[in-house]
Protein backbone atom coordinates (compact mmCIF):
# COMPACT_ATOMS: atom_id res chain seq x y z
CA UNK A 1 0.00 0.00 0.00
CA UNK A 2 1.76 3.37 -0.87
CA UNK A 3 1.70 6.01 1.27
CA UNK A 4 1.84 10.03 1.08
CA UNK A 5 3.27 12.52 3.67
CA UNK A 6 -0.19 13.73 4.33
CA UNK A 7 -1.41 10.43 5.39
CA UNK A 8 2.00 9.73 7.49
CA UNK A 9 1.35 12.89 8.98
CA UNK A 10 -1.91 12.23 9.77
CA UNK A 11 -0.97 8.60 11.52
CA UNK A 12 1.59 10.02 13.67
CA UNK A 13 0.22 11.56 17.12
CA UNK A 14 1.46 12.07 21.08
CA UNK A 15 -0.52 8.78 21.99
CA UNK A 16 2.66 7.00 20.61
CA UNK A 17 4.84 8.61 23.05
CA UNK A 18 2.73 7.15 25.98
CA UNK A 19 4.53 5.30 28.60
CA UNK A 20 7.75 5.75 27.09
CA UNK A 21 10.64 7.56 28.35
CA UNK A 22 11.47 10.96 27.69
CA UNK A 23 14.54 12.01 26.70
CA UNK A 24 16.76 14.54 24.62
CA UNK A 25 14.73 16.00 21.48
CA UNK A 26 15.39 14.77 18.56
CA UNK A 27 14.45 14.97 15.06
CA UNK A 28 13.85 11.62 12.91
CA UNK A 29 13.42 11.49 8.94
CA UNK A 30 10.84 8.76 7.58
CA UNK A 31 11.40 6.99 4.46
CA UNK A 32 8.90 4.61 3.69
CA UNK A 33 9.33 3.13 0.27
CA UNK A 34 9.85 6.66 -1.19
CA UNK A 35 7.44 8.67 1.01
CA UNK A 36 9.34 11.50 3.47
CA UNK A 37 8.18 13.01 6.06
CA UNK A 38 10.39 14.80 9.00
CA UNK A 39 9.31 14.24 12.55
CA UNK A 40 10.43 16.46 15.86
CA UNK A 41 9.97 15.01 19.36
CA UNK A 42 10.37 16.75 22.18
CA UNK A 43 8.98 15.73 25.90
CA UNK A 44 5.61 14.26 25.29
CA UNK A 45 5.07 15.65 22.20
CA UNK A 46 5.44 13.99 18.73
CA UNK A 47 5.17 16.81 15.63
CA UNK A 48 5.37 15.94 11.86
CA UNK A 49 7.11 18.46 9.93
CA UNK A 50 6.20 17.68 6.28
CA UNK A 51 8.67 16.41 3.65
CA UNK A 52 12.30 17.54 4.65
CA UNK A 53 13.88 20.72 2.35
CA UNK A 54 17.57 21.03 1.14
CA UNK A 55 18.34 22.76 4.14
CA UNK A 56 16.78 20.50 7.13
CA UNK A 57 18.91 18.12 9.30
CA UNK A 58 17.43 15.37 11.41
CA UNK A 59 19.23 12.95 14.59
CA UNK A 60 18.15 9.51 12.97
CA UNK A 61 16.71 7.88 9.35
CA UNK A 62 15.02 4.96 8.92
CA UNK A 63 14.22 3.88 5.71
CA UNK A 64 12.26 1.29 4.90
CA UNK A 65 12.35 -0.29 0.59
CA UNK A 66 9.66 -0.77 -1.10
CA UNK A 67 9.98 -4.73 -0.60
CA UNK A 68 10.26 -3.57 3.42
CA UNK A 69 6.74 -1.85 3.45
CA UNK A 70 5.24 -4.30 0.93
CA UNK A 71 6.10 -7.40 3.75
CA UNK A 72 5.30 -5.30 6.84
CA UNK A 73 1.74 -4.91 5.24
CA UNK A 74 1.72 -8.48 4.20
CA UNK A 75 -1.17 -10.46 5.85
CA UNK A 76 0.79 -11.93 7.65
CA UNK A 77 3.62 -10.57 7.57
CA UNK A 78 7.08 -12.73 7.32
CA UNK A 79 9.64 -13.07 9.74
CA UNK A 80 11.81 -9.75 10.08
CA UNK A 81 9.27 -7.61 9.11
CA UNK A 82 6.82 -7.36 12.29
CA UNK A 83 8.44 -3.97 13.45
CA UNK A 84 10.92 -1.88 12.63
CA UNK A 85 13.46 -3.15 14.98
CA UNK A 86 12.63 -6.50 12.88
CA UNK A 87 13.53 -5.09 9.79
CA UNK A 88 16.96 -3.54 10.90
CA UNK A 89 17.86 -6.80 12.70
CA UNK A 90 17.51 -8.92 9.74
CA UNK A 91 18.08 -6.86 6.41
CA UNK A 92 20.52 -4.58 7.75
CA UNK A 93 21.52 -1.51 9.66
CA UNK A 94 22.16 0.73 6.57
CA UNK A 95 18.09 0.99 7.26
CA UNK A 96 19.40 3.20 9.93
CA UNK A 97 21.32 6.56 9.37
CA UNK A 98 22.26 9.31 11.44
CA UNK A 99 23.45 9.03 14.92
CA UNK A 100 23.21 5.55 16.83
CA UNK A 101 22.23 5.98 20.45
CA UNK A 102 19.97 8.36 19.05
CA UNK A 103 18.23 5.52 17.34
CA UNK A 104 18.63 3.33 20.35
CA UNK A 105 17.18 5.94 23.09
CA UNK A 106 13.93 6.01 19.90
CA UNK A 107 13.97 2.89 18.70
CA UNK A 108 10.75 1.51 20.44
CA UNK A 109 8.72 4.71 19.15
CA UNK A 110 10.18 3.80 15.77
CA UNK A 111 8.43 0.67 15.94
CA UNK A 112 5.22 2.58 16.67
CA UNK A 113 5.67 4.69 13.89
CA UNK A 114 5.76 1.58 11.70
CA UNK A 115 2.99 0.01 12.92
CA UNK A 116 0.96 3.01 12.95
CA UNK A 117 1.23 3.27 9.55
CA UNK A 118 0.69 -0.03 8.34
CA UNK A 119 -2.57 0.62 10.88
CA UNK A 120 -3.36 3.36 7.33
CA UNK A 121 -2.95 0.65 5.17
CA UNK A 122 -4.87 -2.26 6.52
CA UNK A 123 -6.54 -3.25 9.48
CA UNK A 124 -4.95 -4.78 12.72
CA UNK A 125 -3.36 -8.26 12.08
CA UNK A 126 -5.97 -10.65 14.28
CA UNK A 127 -4.43 -12.14 17.20
CA UNK A 128 -5.09 -15.30 18.67
CA UNK A 129 -7.42 -14.93 22.09
CA UNK A 130 -5.97 -14.40 25.36
CA UNK A 131 -5.78 -17.23 27.46
CA UNK A 132 -8.48 -18.02 30.20
CA UNK A 133 -7.60 -16.19 33.53
CA UNK A 134 -6.58 -18.53 36.63
CA UNK A 135 -8.90 -18.77 38.75
CA UNK A 136 -9.29 -16.45 41.77
CA UNK A 137 -7.38 -17.07 45.09
CA UNK A 138 -3.66 -19.04 45.52
CA UNK A 139 -2.14 -20.22 42.00
CA UNK A 140 -0.70 -23.95 42.19
CA UNK A 141 3.09 -22.76 41.98
CA UNK A 142 5.32 -22.88 45.27
CA UNK A 143 7.91 -20.60 45.22
CA UNK A 144 11.28 -20.93 47.96
CA UNK A 145 15.16 -19.98 47.98
CA UNK A 146 17.22 -22.67 46.72
CA UNK A 147 21.39 -22.78 48.25
CA UNK A 148 23.40 -24.06 45.89
CA UNK A 149 27.26 -23.78 45.52
CA UNK A 150 28.89 -23.20 42.25
CA UNK A 151 32.03 -22.92 41.25
CA UNK A 152 32.98 -22.47 45.21
CA UNK A 153 30.34 -19.58 44.89
CA UNK A 154 27.59 -19.71 47.28
CA UNK A 155 24.26 -18.93 45.41
CA UNK A 156 20.91 -17.76 46.33
CA UNK A 157 18.41 -18.73 43.98
CA UNK A 158 14.48 -18.53 43.63
CA UNK A 159 12.71 -21.56 42.73
CA UNK A 160 8.98 -22.09 41.98
CA UNK A 161 7.60 -25.93 41.40
CA UNK A 162 4.22 -26.74 40.61
CA UNK A 163 2.36 -30.27 40.23
CA UNK A 164 3.47 -34.48 41.08
CA UNK A 165 5.43 -36.95 38.24
CA UNK A 166 8.20 -36.95 36.01
CA UNK A 167 10.64 -33.56 36.84
CA UNK A 168 10.50 -31.13 33.92
CA UNK A 169 13.13 -28.32 34.47
CA UNK A 170 12.65 -25.33 32.96
CA UNK A 171 15.12 -22.54 31.96
CA UNK A 172 14.17 -19.27 30.81
CA UNK A 173 15.66 -16.74 28.05
CA UNK A 174 18.56 -13.83 28.43
CA UNK A 175 17.15 -11.11 30.43
CA UNK A 176 14.44 -12.95 31.80
CA UNK A 177 13.18 -15.21 34.59
CA UNK A 178 10.97 -18.30 35.95
CA UNK A 179 7.79 -16.09 35.16
CA UNK A 180 8.17 -17.12 31.11
CA UNK A 181 7.20 -20.54 32.17
CA UNK A 182 3.61 -19.35 34.38
CA UNK A 183 2.43 -20.97 31.53
CA UNK A 184 3.67 -24.31 32.59
CA UNK A 185 3.51 -24.05 35.78
CA UNK A 186 -0.28 -23.52 35.66
CA UNK A 187 -1.52 -25.86 33.19
CA UNK A 188 -3.57 -29.39 34.51
CA UNK A 189 -2.45 -30.99 31.37
CA UNK A 190 1.06 -30.58 32.56
CA UNK A 191 1.13 -30.71 36.08
CA UNK A 192 -0.99 -33.81 36.25
CA UNK A 193 2.55 -35.38 34.93
CA UNK A 194 4.96 -33.56 35.97
CA UNK A 195 6.34 -31.99 38.73
CA UNK A 196 7.27 -28.08 36.76
CA UNK A 197 10.37 -26.75 38.44
CA UNK A 198 11.29 -23.08 37.18
CA UNK A 199 13.86 -21.15 38.70
CA UNK A 200 15.94 -18.13 38.28
CA UNK A 201 19.25 -17.55 37.32
CA UNK A 202 22.00 -15.91 39.28
CA UNK A 203 21.27 -11.99 38.47
CA UNK A 204 17.93 -12.55 37.58
CA UNK A 205 13.97 -12.20 38.65
CA UNK A 206 14.27 -13.34 42.81
CA UNK A 207 17.91 -14.36 42.66
CA UNK A 208 20.21 -12.78 43.65
CA UNK A 209 23.65 -11.49 41.91
CA UNK A 210 26.54 -11.18 43.91
CA UNK A 211 27.09 -8.88 46.96
CA UNK A 212 29.86 -7.04 45.02
CA UNK A 213 27.28 -6.10 41.67
CA UNK A 214 27.85 -2.78 41.78
CA UNK A 215 31.41 -3.02 40.81
CA UNK A 216 31.04 -6.22 38.46
CA UNK A 217 29.93 -6.63 34.99
CA UNK A 218 27.80 -9.73 34.46
CA UNK A 219 29.25 -11.81 31.74
CA UNK A 220 27.63 -15.65 31.68
CA UNK A 221 29.54 -18.39 30.25
CA UNK A 222 29.08 -21.77 29.05
CA UNK A 223 30.27 -23.98 31.97
CA UNK A 224 29.25 -21.58 34.36
CA UNK A 225 25.82 -21.77 33.12
CA UNK A 226 26.08 -25.40 32.93
CA UNK A 227 27.26 -26.27 36.41
CA UNK A 228 24.28 -24.15 37.67
CA UNK A 229 21.80 -26.08 35.52
CA UNK A 230 23.30 -29.44 37.11
CA UNK A 231 23.64 -27.84 40.79
CA UNK A 232 20.21 -26.89 40.86
CA UNK A 233 19.31 -30.18 39.42
CA UNK A 234 21.33 -32.43 42.37
CA UNK A 235 19.71 -29.93 44.68
CA UNK A 236 16.44 -30.66 44.13
CA UNK A 237 17.62 -34.56 43.56
CA UNK A 238 15.42 -34.02 40.35
CA UNK A 239 16.32 -37.74 39.04
CA UNK A 240 16.65 -37.70 34.90
CA UNK A 241 14.13 -34.87 34.64
CA UNK A 242 13.15 -33.54 31.16
CA UNK A 243 14.90 -30.26 30.52
CA UNK A 244 13.37 -27.61 29.02
CA UNK A 245 15.12 -24.27 27.90
CA UNK A 246 13.99 -21.82 25.60
CA UNK A 247 16.59 -19.08 23.69
CA UNK A 248 19.75 -18.94 25.48
CA UNK A 249 17.56 -21.77 27.63
CA UNK A 250 17.57 -23.96 24.45
CA UNK A 251 21.11 -23.49 23.64
CA UNK A 252 22.73 -24.65 26.86
CA UNK A 253 19.96 -27.55 26.52
CA UNK A 254 22.05 -28.84 23.53
CA UNK A 255 25.06 -28.59 25.49
CA UNK A 256 23.47 -30.34 28.13
CA UNK A 257 21.72 -33.58 25.59
CA UNK A 258 25.50 -33.56 24.37
CA UNK A 259 27.93 -33.21 27.31
CA UNK A 260 25.24 -34.69 29.90
CA UNK A 261 22.52 -36.88 28.40
CA UNK A 262 22.90 -39.40 30.77
CA UNK A 263 20.97 -37.01 33.69
CA UNK A 264 17.83 -36.71 31.62
CA UNK A 265 15.08 -38.12 30.56
CA UNK A 266 15.08 -36.12 27.44
CA UNK A 267 15.58 -32.45 26.03
CA UNK A 268 13.45 -29.91 24.48
CA UNK A 269 15.06 -27.30 23.12
CA UNK A 270 12.52 -24.24 22.63
CA UNK A 271 14.44 -21.94 20.17
CA UNK A 272 17.54 -23.98 20.17
CA UNK A 273 20.35 -23.13 17.87
CA UNK A 274 24.32 -23.65 17.90
CA UNK A 275 24.41 -19.47 19.31
CA UNK A 276 23.73 -16.26 17.42
CA UNK A 277 26.67 -14.02 17.19
CA UNK A 278 24.34 -10.94 16.10
CA UNK A 279 22.59 -10.77 20.04
CA UNK A 280 25.22 -8.84 21.62
CA UNK A 281 25.30 -5.30 21.10
CA UNK A 282 25.95 -2.20 23.21
CA UNK A 283 22.83 -0.68 23.01
CA UNK A 284 21.28 -3.51 26.05
CA UNK A 285 23.66 -1.57 28.34
CA UNK A 286 24.37 1.52 27.65
CA UNK A 287 24.59 5.04 30.39
CA UNK A 288 22.72 6.82 27.65
CA UNK A 289 20.26 4.36 26.17
CA UNK A 290 17.46 3.23 28.87
CA UNK A 291 17.92 -0.83 28.43
CA UNK A 292 14.47 -1.16 29.79
CA UNK A 293 12.63 0.47 26.45
CA UNK A 294 15.57 -0.49 24.03
CA UNK A 295 15.20 -4.31 25.41
CA UNK A 296 11.16 -4.05 24.63
CA UNK A 297 12.22 -2.82 21.22
CA UNK A 298 15.36 -5.84 20.82
CA UNK A 299 13.33 -8.76 21.33
CA UNK A 300 9.89 -7.23 20.44
CA UNK A 301 10.20 -7.98 17.01
CA UNK A 302 10.81 -11.95 17.64
CA UNK A 303 7.21 -12.33 18.90
CA UNK A 304 4.88 -13.37 16.26
CA UNK A 305 2.25 -10.92 15.41
CA UNK A 306 -1.02 -13.62 16.16
CA UNK A 307 0.45 -14.01 19.51
CA UNK A 308 -2.61 -12.72 22.11
CA UNK A 309 -1.93 -9.44 23.29
CA UNK A 310 -2.00 -10.26 26.90
CA UNK A 311 0.89 -12.68 27.48
CA UNK A 312 2.51 -10.89 24.90
CA UNK A 313 2.83 -7.33 26.95
CA UNK A 314 3.67 -9.86 29.99
CA UNK A 315 6.56 -10.99 28.06
CA UNK A 316 7.98 -7.84 27.26
CA UNK A 317 6.90 -6.37 30.57
CA UNK A 318 9.82 -9.06 31.95
CA UNK A 319 12.29 -7.80 29.74
CA UNK A 320 11.98 -4.07 30.56
CA UNK A 321 12.44 -5.42 34.51
CA UNK A 322 15.32 -6.54 33.94
CA UNK A 323 18.87 -5.80 36.00
CA UNK A 324 21.07 -3.11 33.64
CA UNK A 325 23.58 -5.60 32.22
CA UNK A 326 22.18 -8.34 32.20
CA UNK A 327 20.63 -9.47 29.31
CA UNK A 328 23.73 -8.08 27.63
CA UNK A 329 25.88 -10.61 30.04
CA UNK A 330 23.45 -13.61 28.73
CA UNK A 331 24.21 -12.65 25.34
CA UNK A 332 28.00 -13.25 25.94
CA UNK A 333 27.25 -16.91 26.47
CA UNK A 334 24.69 -16.83 23.72
CA UNK A 335 26.18 -14.61 20.79
CA UNK A 336 30.39 -15.22 22.01
CA UNK A 337 31.24 -17.87 23.89
CA UNK A 338 28.71 -20.94 23.11
CA UNK A 339 29.23 -20.78 19.76
CA UNK A 340 33.36 -21.30 20.21
CA UNK A 341 31.91 -24.55 22.17
CA UNK A 342 29.33 -25.89 20.32
CA UNK A 343 31.78 -26.39 17.03
CA UNK A 344 32.83 -29.75 19.80
CA UNK A 345 29.58 -30.69 20.61
CA UNK A 346 28.75 -35.36 19.93
CA UNK A 347 25.65 -36.24 19.29
CA UNK A 348 23.16 -36.08 22.04
CA UNK A 349 23.17 -38.89 24.68
CA UNK A 350 19.03 -38.89 25.55
CA UNK A 351 16.21 -38.34 23.16
CA UNK A 352 16.25 -34.54 21.70
CA UNK A 353 13.28 -32.27 20.44
CA UNK A 354 14.52 -28.75 18.67
CA UNK A 355 11.42 -26.93 18.56
CA UNK A 356 11.66 -23.66 16.24
CA UNK A 357 9.13 -21.27 15.81
CA UNK A 358 8.40 -19.52 12.48
CA UNK A 359 8.73 -15.75 13.53
CA UNK A 360 12.09 -16.40 15.15
CA UNK A 361 14.89 -14.77 13.40
CA UNK A 362 17.34 -15.11 16.93
CA UNK A 363 17.32 -18.76 16.31
CA UNK A 364 16.11 -19.70 12.88
CA UNK A 365 14.39 -22.51 11.50
CA UNK A 366 17.51 -23.22 9.17
CA UNK A 367 19.66 -22.97 12.50
CA UNK A 368 17.30 -24.97 14.88
CA UNK A 369 17.51 -27.62 11.97
CA UNK A 370 21.02 -27.54 11.84
CA UNK A 371 21.24 -27.87 15.42
CA UNK A 372 18.47 -30.87 15.35
CA UNK A 373 20.89 -32.80 12.35
CA UNK A 374 24.70 -32.23 14.33
CA UNK A 375 23.22 -33.51 17.47
CA UNK A 376 20.92 -36.52 16.41
CA UNK A 377 17.60 -34.56 17.46
CA UNK A 378 13.90 -34.11 16.00
CA UNK A 379 13.19 -30.74 14.65
CA UNK A 380 9.86 -28.79 15.45
CA UNK A 381 8.18 -26.69 13.65
CA UNK A 382 5.77 -24.27 15.24
CA UNK A 383 4.16 -22.15 12.13
CA UNK A 384 2.90 -18.72 13.22
CA UNK A 385 4.83 -18.85 17.05
CA UNK A 386 7.58 -16.84 17.63
CA UNK A 387 10.65 -16.76 19.86
CA UNK A 388 9.16 -16.36 23.34
CA UNK A 389 6.52 -19.51 22.87
CA UNK A 390 6.10 -20.78 26.27
CA UNK A 391 4.91 -16.92 27.65
CA UNK A 392 3.74 -14.61 24.95
CA UNK A 393 1.78 -17.90 23.22
CA UNK A 394 1.16 -20.60 25.87
CA UNK A 395 -1.61 -22.28 24.80
CA UNK A 396 -0.28 -22.35 21.36
CA UNK A 397 2.97 -23.71 22.76
CA UNK A 398 1.17 -26.70 24.13
CA UNK A 399 -0.36 -27.66 21.07
CA UNK A 400 3.42 -28.74 20.09
CA UNK A 401 4.82 -29.90 23.81
CA UNK A 402 2.33 -31.92 25.11
CA UNK A 403 2.65 -34.81 22.61
CA UNK A 404 6.29 -34.51 23.20
CA UNK A 405 5.89 -34.62 26.93
CA UNK A 406 3.46 -37.57 26.47
CA UNK A 407 6.48 -39.46 24.30
CA UNK A 408 9.21 -38.75 26.57
CA UNK A 409 7.10 -40.11 29.86
CA UNK A 410 6.26 -43.26 28.04
CA UNK A 411 9.73 -44.17 27.18
CA UNK A 412 11.55 -46.63 29.35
Amino acid sequence: MPLDEEQMAAALGDHLLAGLPPGPPASLLLDVAGARLLVDVAGRHLTPRGAPGINDTWDVALTLTAQDWADVCADPPPRGATSAQALVATRGSDRVGGRREVWARTAGLLDRIVAALRATALDPAPRRPDPAPPPLGLGPAVGRDLHVEVDGRRLRLHVETAGEGVPLLCLHTAGADSRQFRGLLEDPRVTAHHRVVAFDMPWHGRSDPPDDWQVRRYTLDTATYAATVLAVADALELERPVLAGCSMGGAIALYLASRHGERFRGVCALEGGLGSPGRFVEWTHRADVDHSAFLASWVGGLMAPGSPAGPRAQTLWGYASTGPGVYQGDTYFYSVDFPKVSGELGPASCPLYVFSGEYDYSATTEMSREAAQRLGGELVVMPGRGHFPMSEDPEGMAEYLLPVLATLREAP
